[in-house]
């Protein structure tokens, strides 16, 4: 049998091949950094869903949480783990880690070979090999790998983005519902108390003591507030659908229900006058516009490094002769940069970076405009909540207090009871629009600051309370309805 031998050409051209078909490409794509950089801003954790035994764990986790009614902290975490659009964003990750990778790879060598017969006459048919390797890939490896590197910086603090920006609209969604189903549940009351109007008023004209226009009147008023009612139901179905739609959910999660009640103002707000400084250091989609900078600075520092060279490769070839000679020595070639010298890709490269570091400043611009924007809607939310928890409603309950100690002494009729309490009503619905805002103006500054605020756990007693007042008036004036039944019919 026959011994073969391998050149050692041959030899080190498959050791290479080998080397390079055992580079392996992590998928996980740093998604620990991912996790510091979103728990160092709010509590709620995150998941990347990839078929493991852990994914049936948090699975196991979400449907508990579905378990109990939902508050502003439950509803983040189950989109946070829920959201779909939130792992597609994930896969951003594998993929810049992949292009890592790729630029850590030289280009492959490439391998010629051609054979030549004679046409006549004696001698052997001329051969010749060569494989040859671009030159200039060796030296662009290294800023290749620098640029791929912050790329991947750029897409870590990209998704972390995302993932702080969907918490906040999540909460920003969720008390917009809360505030809804508390308007419903106003409205509730403000309805019956119309149509309990209207009732009493029904009997007052079939005994023949109140005019056609004034029975008309209590009608087209239980028919406004019975309109009214509809709306914000329909209002809440819209803004259940909402936020459905960020926790995407399907099936019978979607059968999950939120905490009754709007909590109450904190006692005081976090420290307004820091908060544009702190959505400068905080903001993780302006660090990811000052890493893209830092990446065209980069591409911009080596074309300008290299602009001279252009392409280059270098090898070794191999020729057989017809009449049986070989000659074999290095390659080279190089590109002669006399008609481009990269200067356009050089300008191109330069306005690239000049357009960056202006979408930069107008990011920063951008952010402190918007905190302000929040500040002040904060402030002017709280100023409206307290003037109507401390005065506006102090004083309609006081109205309401006096008027029903006077149709007790029959000094005034029960539509006049009726007509304060449902100005009452109307005040406590205003009260609950002005803490909806300043509720949902705080998400709002936690999506513009890159940063959860600290939340108050308290519930709106004071609305609560306001509804047993209002069940108890109409319990009154029902009463009232009965004993003028009775009347009209003993007389």
């Amino acid at each position: 049998m026959g011994v073969v031998k391998i050149s050692y050409k041959v030899s080190l051209l498959l050791l290479i091949v080998f080397l390079a078909g055992c580079t392996h490409v992590p998928r996980d794509g740093n998604f620990d950094e991912v996790e510091r950089l979103v728990n160092e801003r709010i509590p709620q954790k995150v998941h990347w869903y990839k078929g493991g035994e852990e994914d049936s764990q948090v699975k196991a986790a979400l449907n508990q949480i579905l378990q109990e009614p939902l508050t502003s902290e439950s509803v983040v975490q189950i989109a946070l783990l829920n959201n779909r659009q939130l792992q597609s964003e994930y896969e951003e990750l594998g993929i810049a880690q992949a292009d890592l990778v790729q630029a850590g790879l030289l280009s492959n060598p490439v391998l010629f070979a051609s054979i030549r017969f004679p046409k006549g006459g004696a001698g052997g048919n001329n051969t010749e090999f060569g494989i040859t390797k671009e030159f200039l890939d060796l030296l662009l490896r290294p800023a290749r790998m620098r640029i791929a590197a912050t790329e991947f910086e750029r897409a870590k603090l990209r998704v972390s983005n995302a993932v702080i920006e969907l918490a906040a609209s999540v909460q920003r969604s969720f008390y917009q519902l809360q505030g809804k189903q508390q308007l419903a549940d106003i409205q509730n009351v403000a309805a019956s108390s119309a149509q309990t109007s209207y009732e009493l008023a029904q009997r007052f004209d079939e005994a023949g003591n109140l005019s056609e226009l004034e029975l008309a009147q209590e009608r087209s008023a239980a028919a406004e507030m019975k309109l009214e009612l509809l709306r914000t139901q329909a209002d809440v179905q819209s803004s259940r659908d909402n936020l459905n739609a960020l926790l995407a959910l399907t099936g019978t999660d979607r059968q999950w229900s939120i905490e009754k009640g709007l909590s109450e103002l904190p006692e005081t707000d976090p420290d307004l006058e820091s908060m544009e400084e702190k959505a400068i250091k905080q903001r993780l989609d302006l660090k990811a516009a000052n890493k893209e900078i830092d990446q065209l600075s980069e591409a911009l520092e080596m074309i300008r490094d290299y602009r001279w060279i252009g392409g280059a490769s270098f090898g070794v070839s191999s020729e057989r002769d017809p009449d049986g000679g070989r000659v074999t020595g290095p390659d080279f070639s190089v590109e002669i940069p006399i008609f481009d010298q990269k200067q356009a890709e050089i300008a191109r490269m330069e306005s690239l970076l000049e357009q960056s570091k202006s979408r930069f400043h107008s990011l920063q611009t951008l952010i402190r405009n918007e905190v302000q924007s929040a500040v002040h809607r904060i402030r002017a939310a709280r100023e409206l909540c307290e003037y109507y928890r401390d005065e506006y409603l102090p004083a309609k309950e006081q109205v309401v207090k006096f008027t029903q100690q006077e149709q007790n002494y029959m000094l005034v009729d029960a539509f006049e009871l009726l007509f304060v309490r449902q100005q009452e009503i109307q005040a406590y619905r205003n009260y609950i629009d002005s803490l909806t805002e300043y509720w949902v103006a705080r998400s709002d500054l936690a999506k513009v600051i890159g940063l959860g605020l600290p939340e108050s756990s308290s519930s709106s007693k004071n609305i609560e309370r306001h509804k047993h007042d209002s069940e108890v008036t109409d319990s009154h004036i029902k009463e009232m309805n009965s004993k003028s039944d009775h009347n009209n019919t003993h007389h």
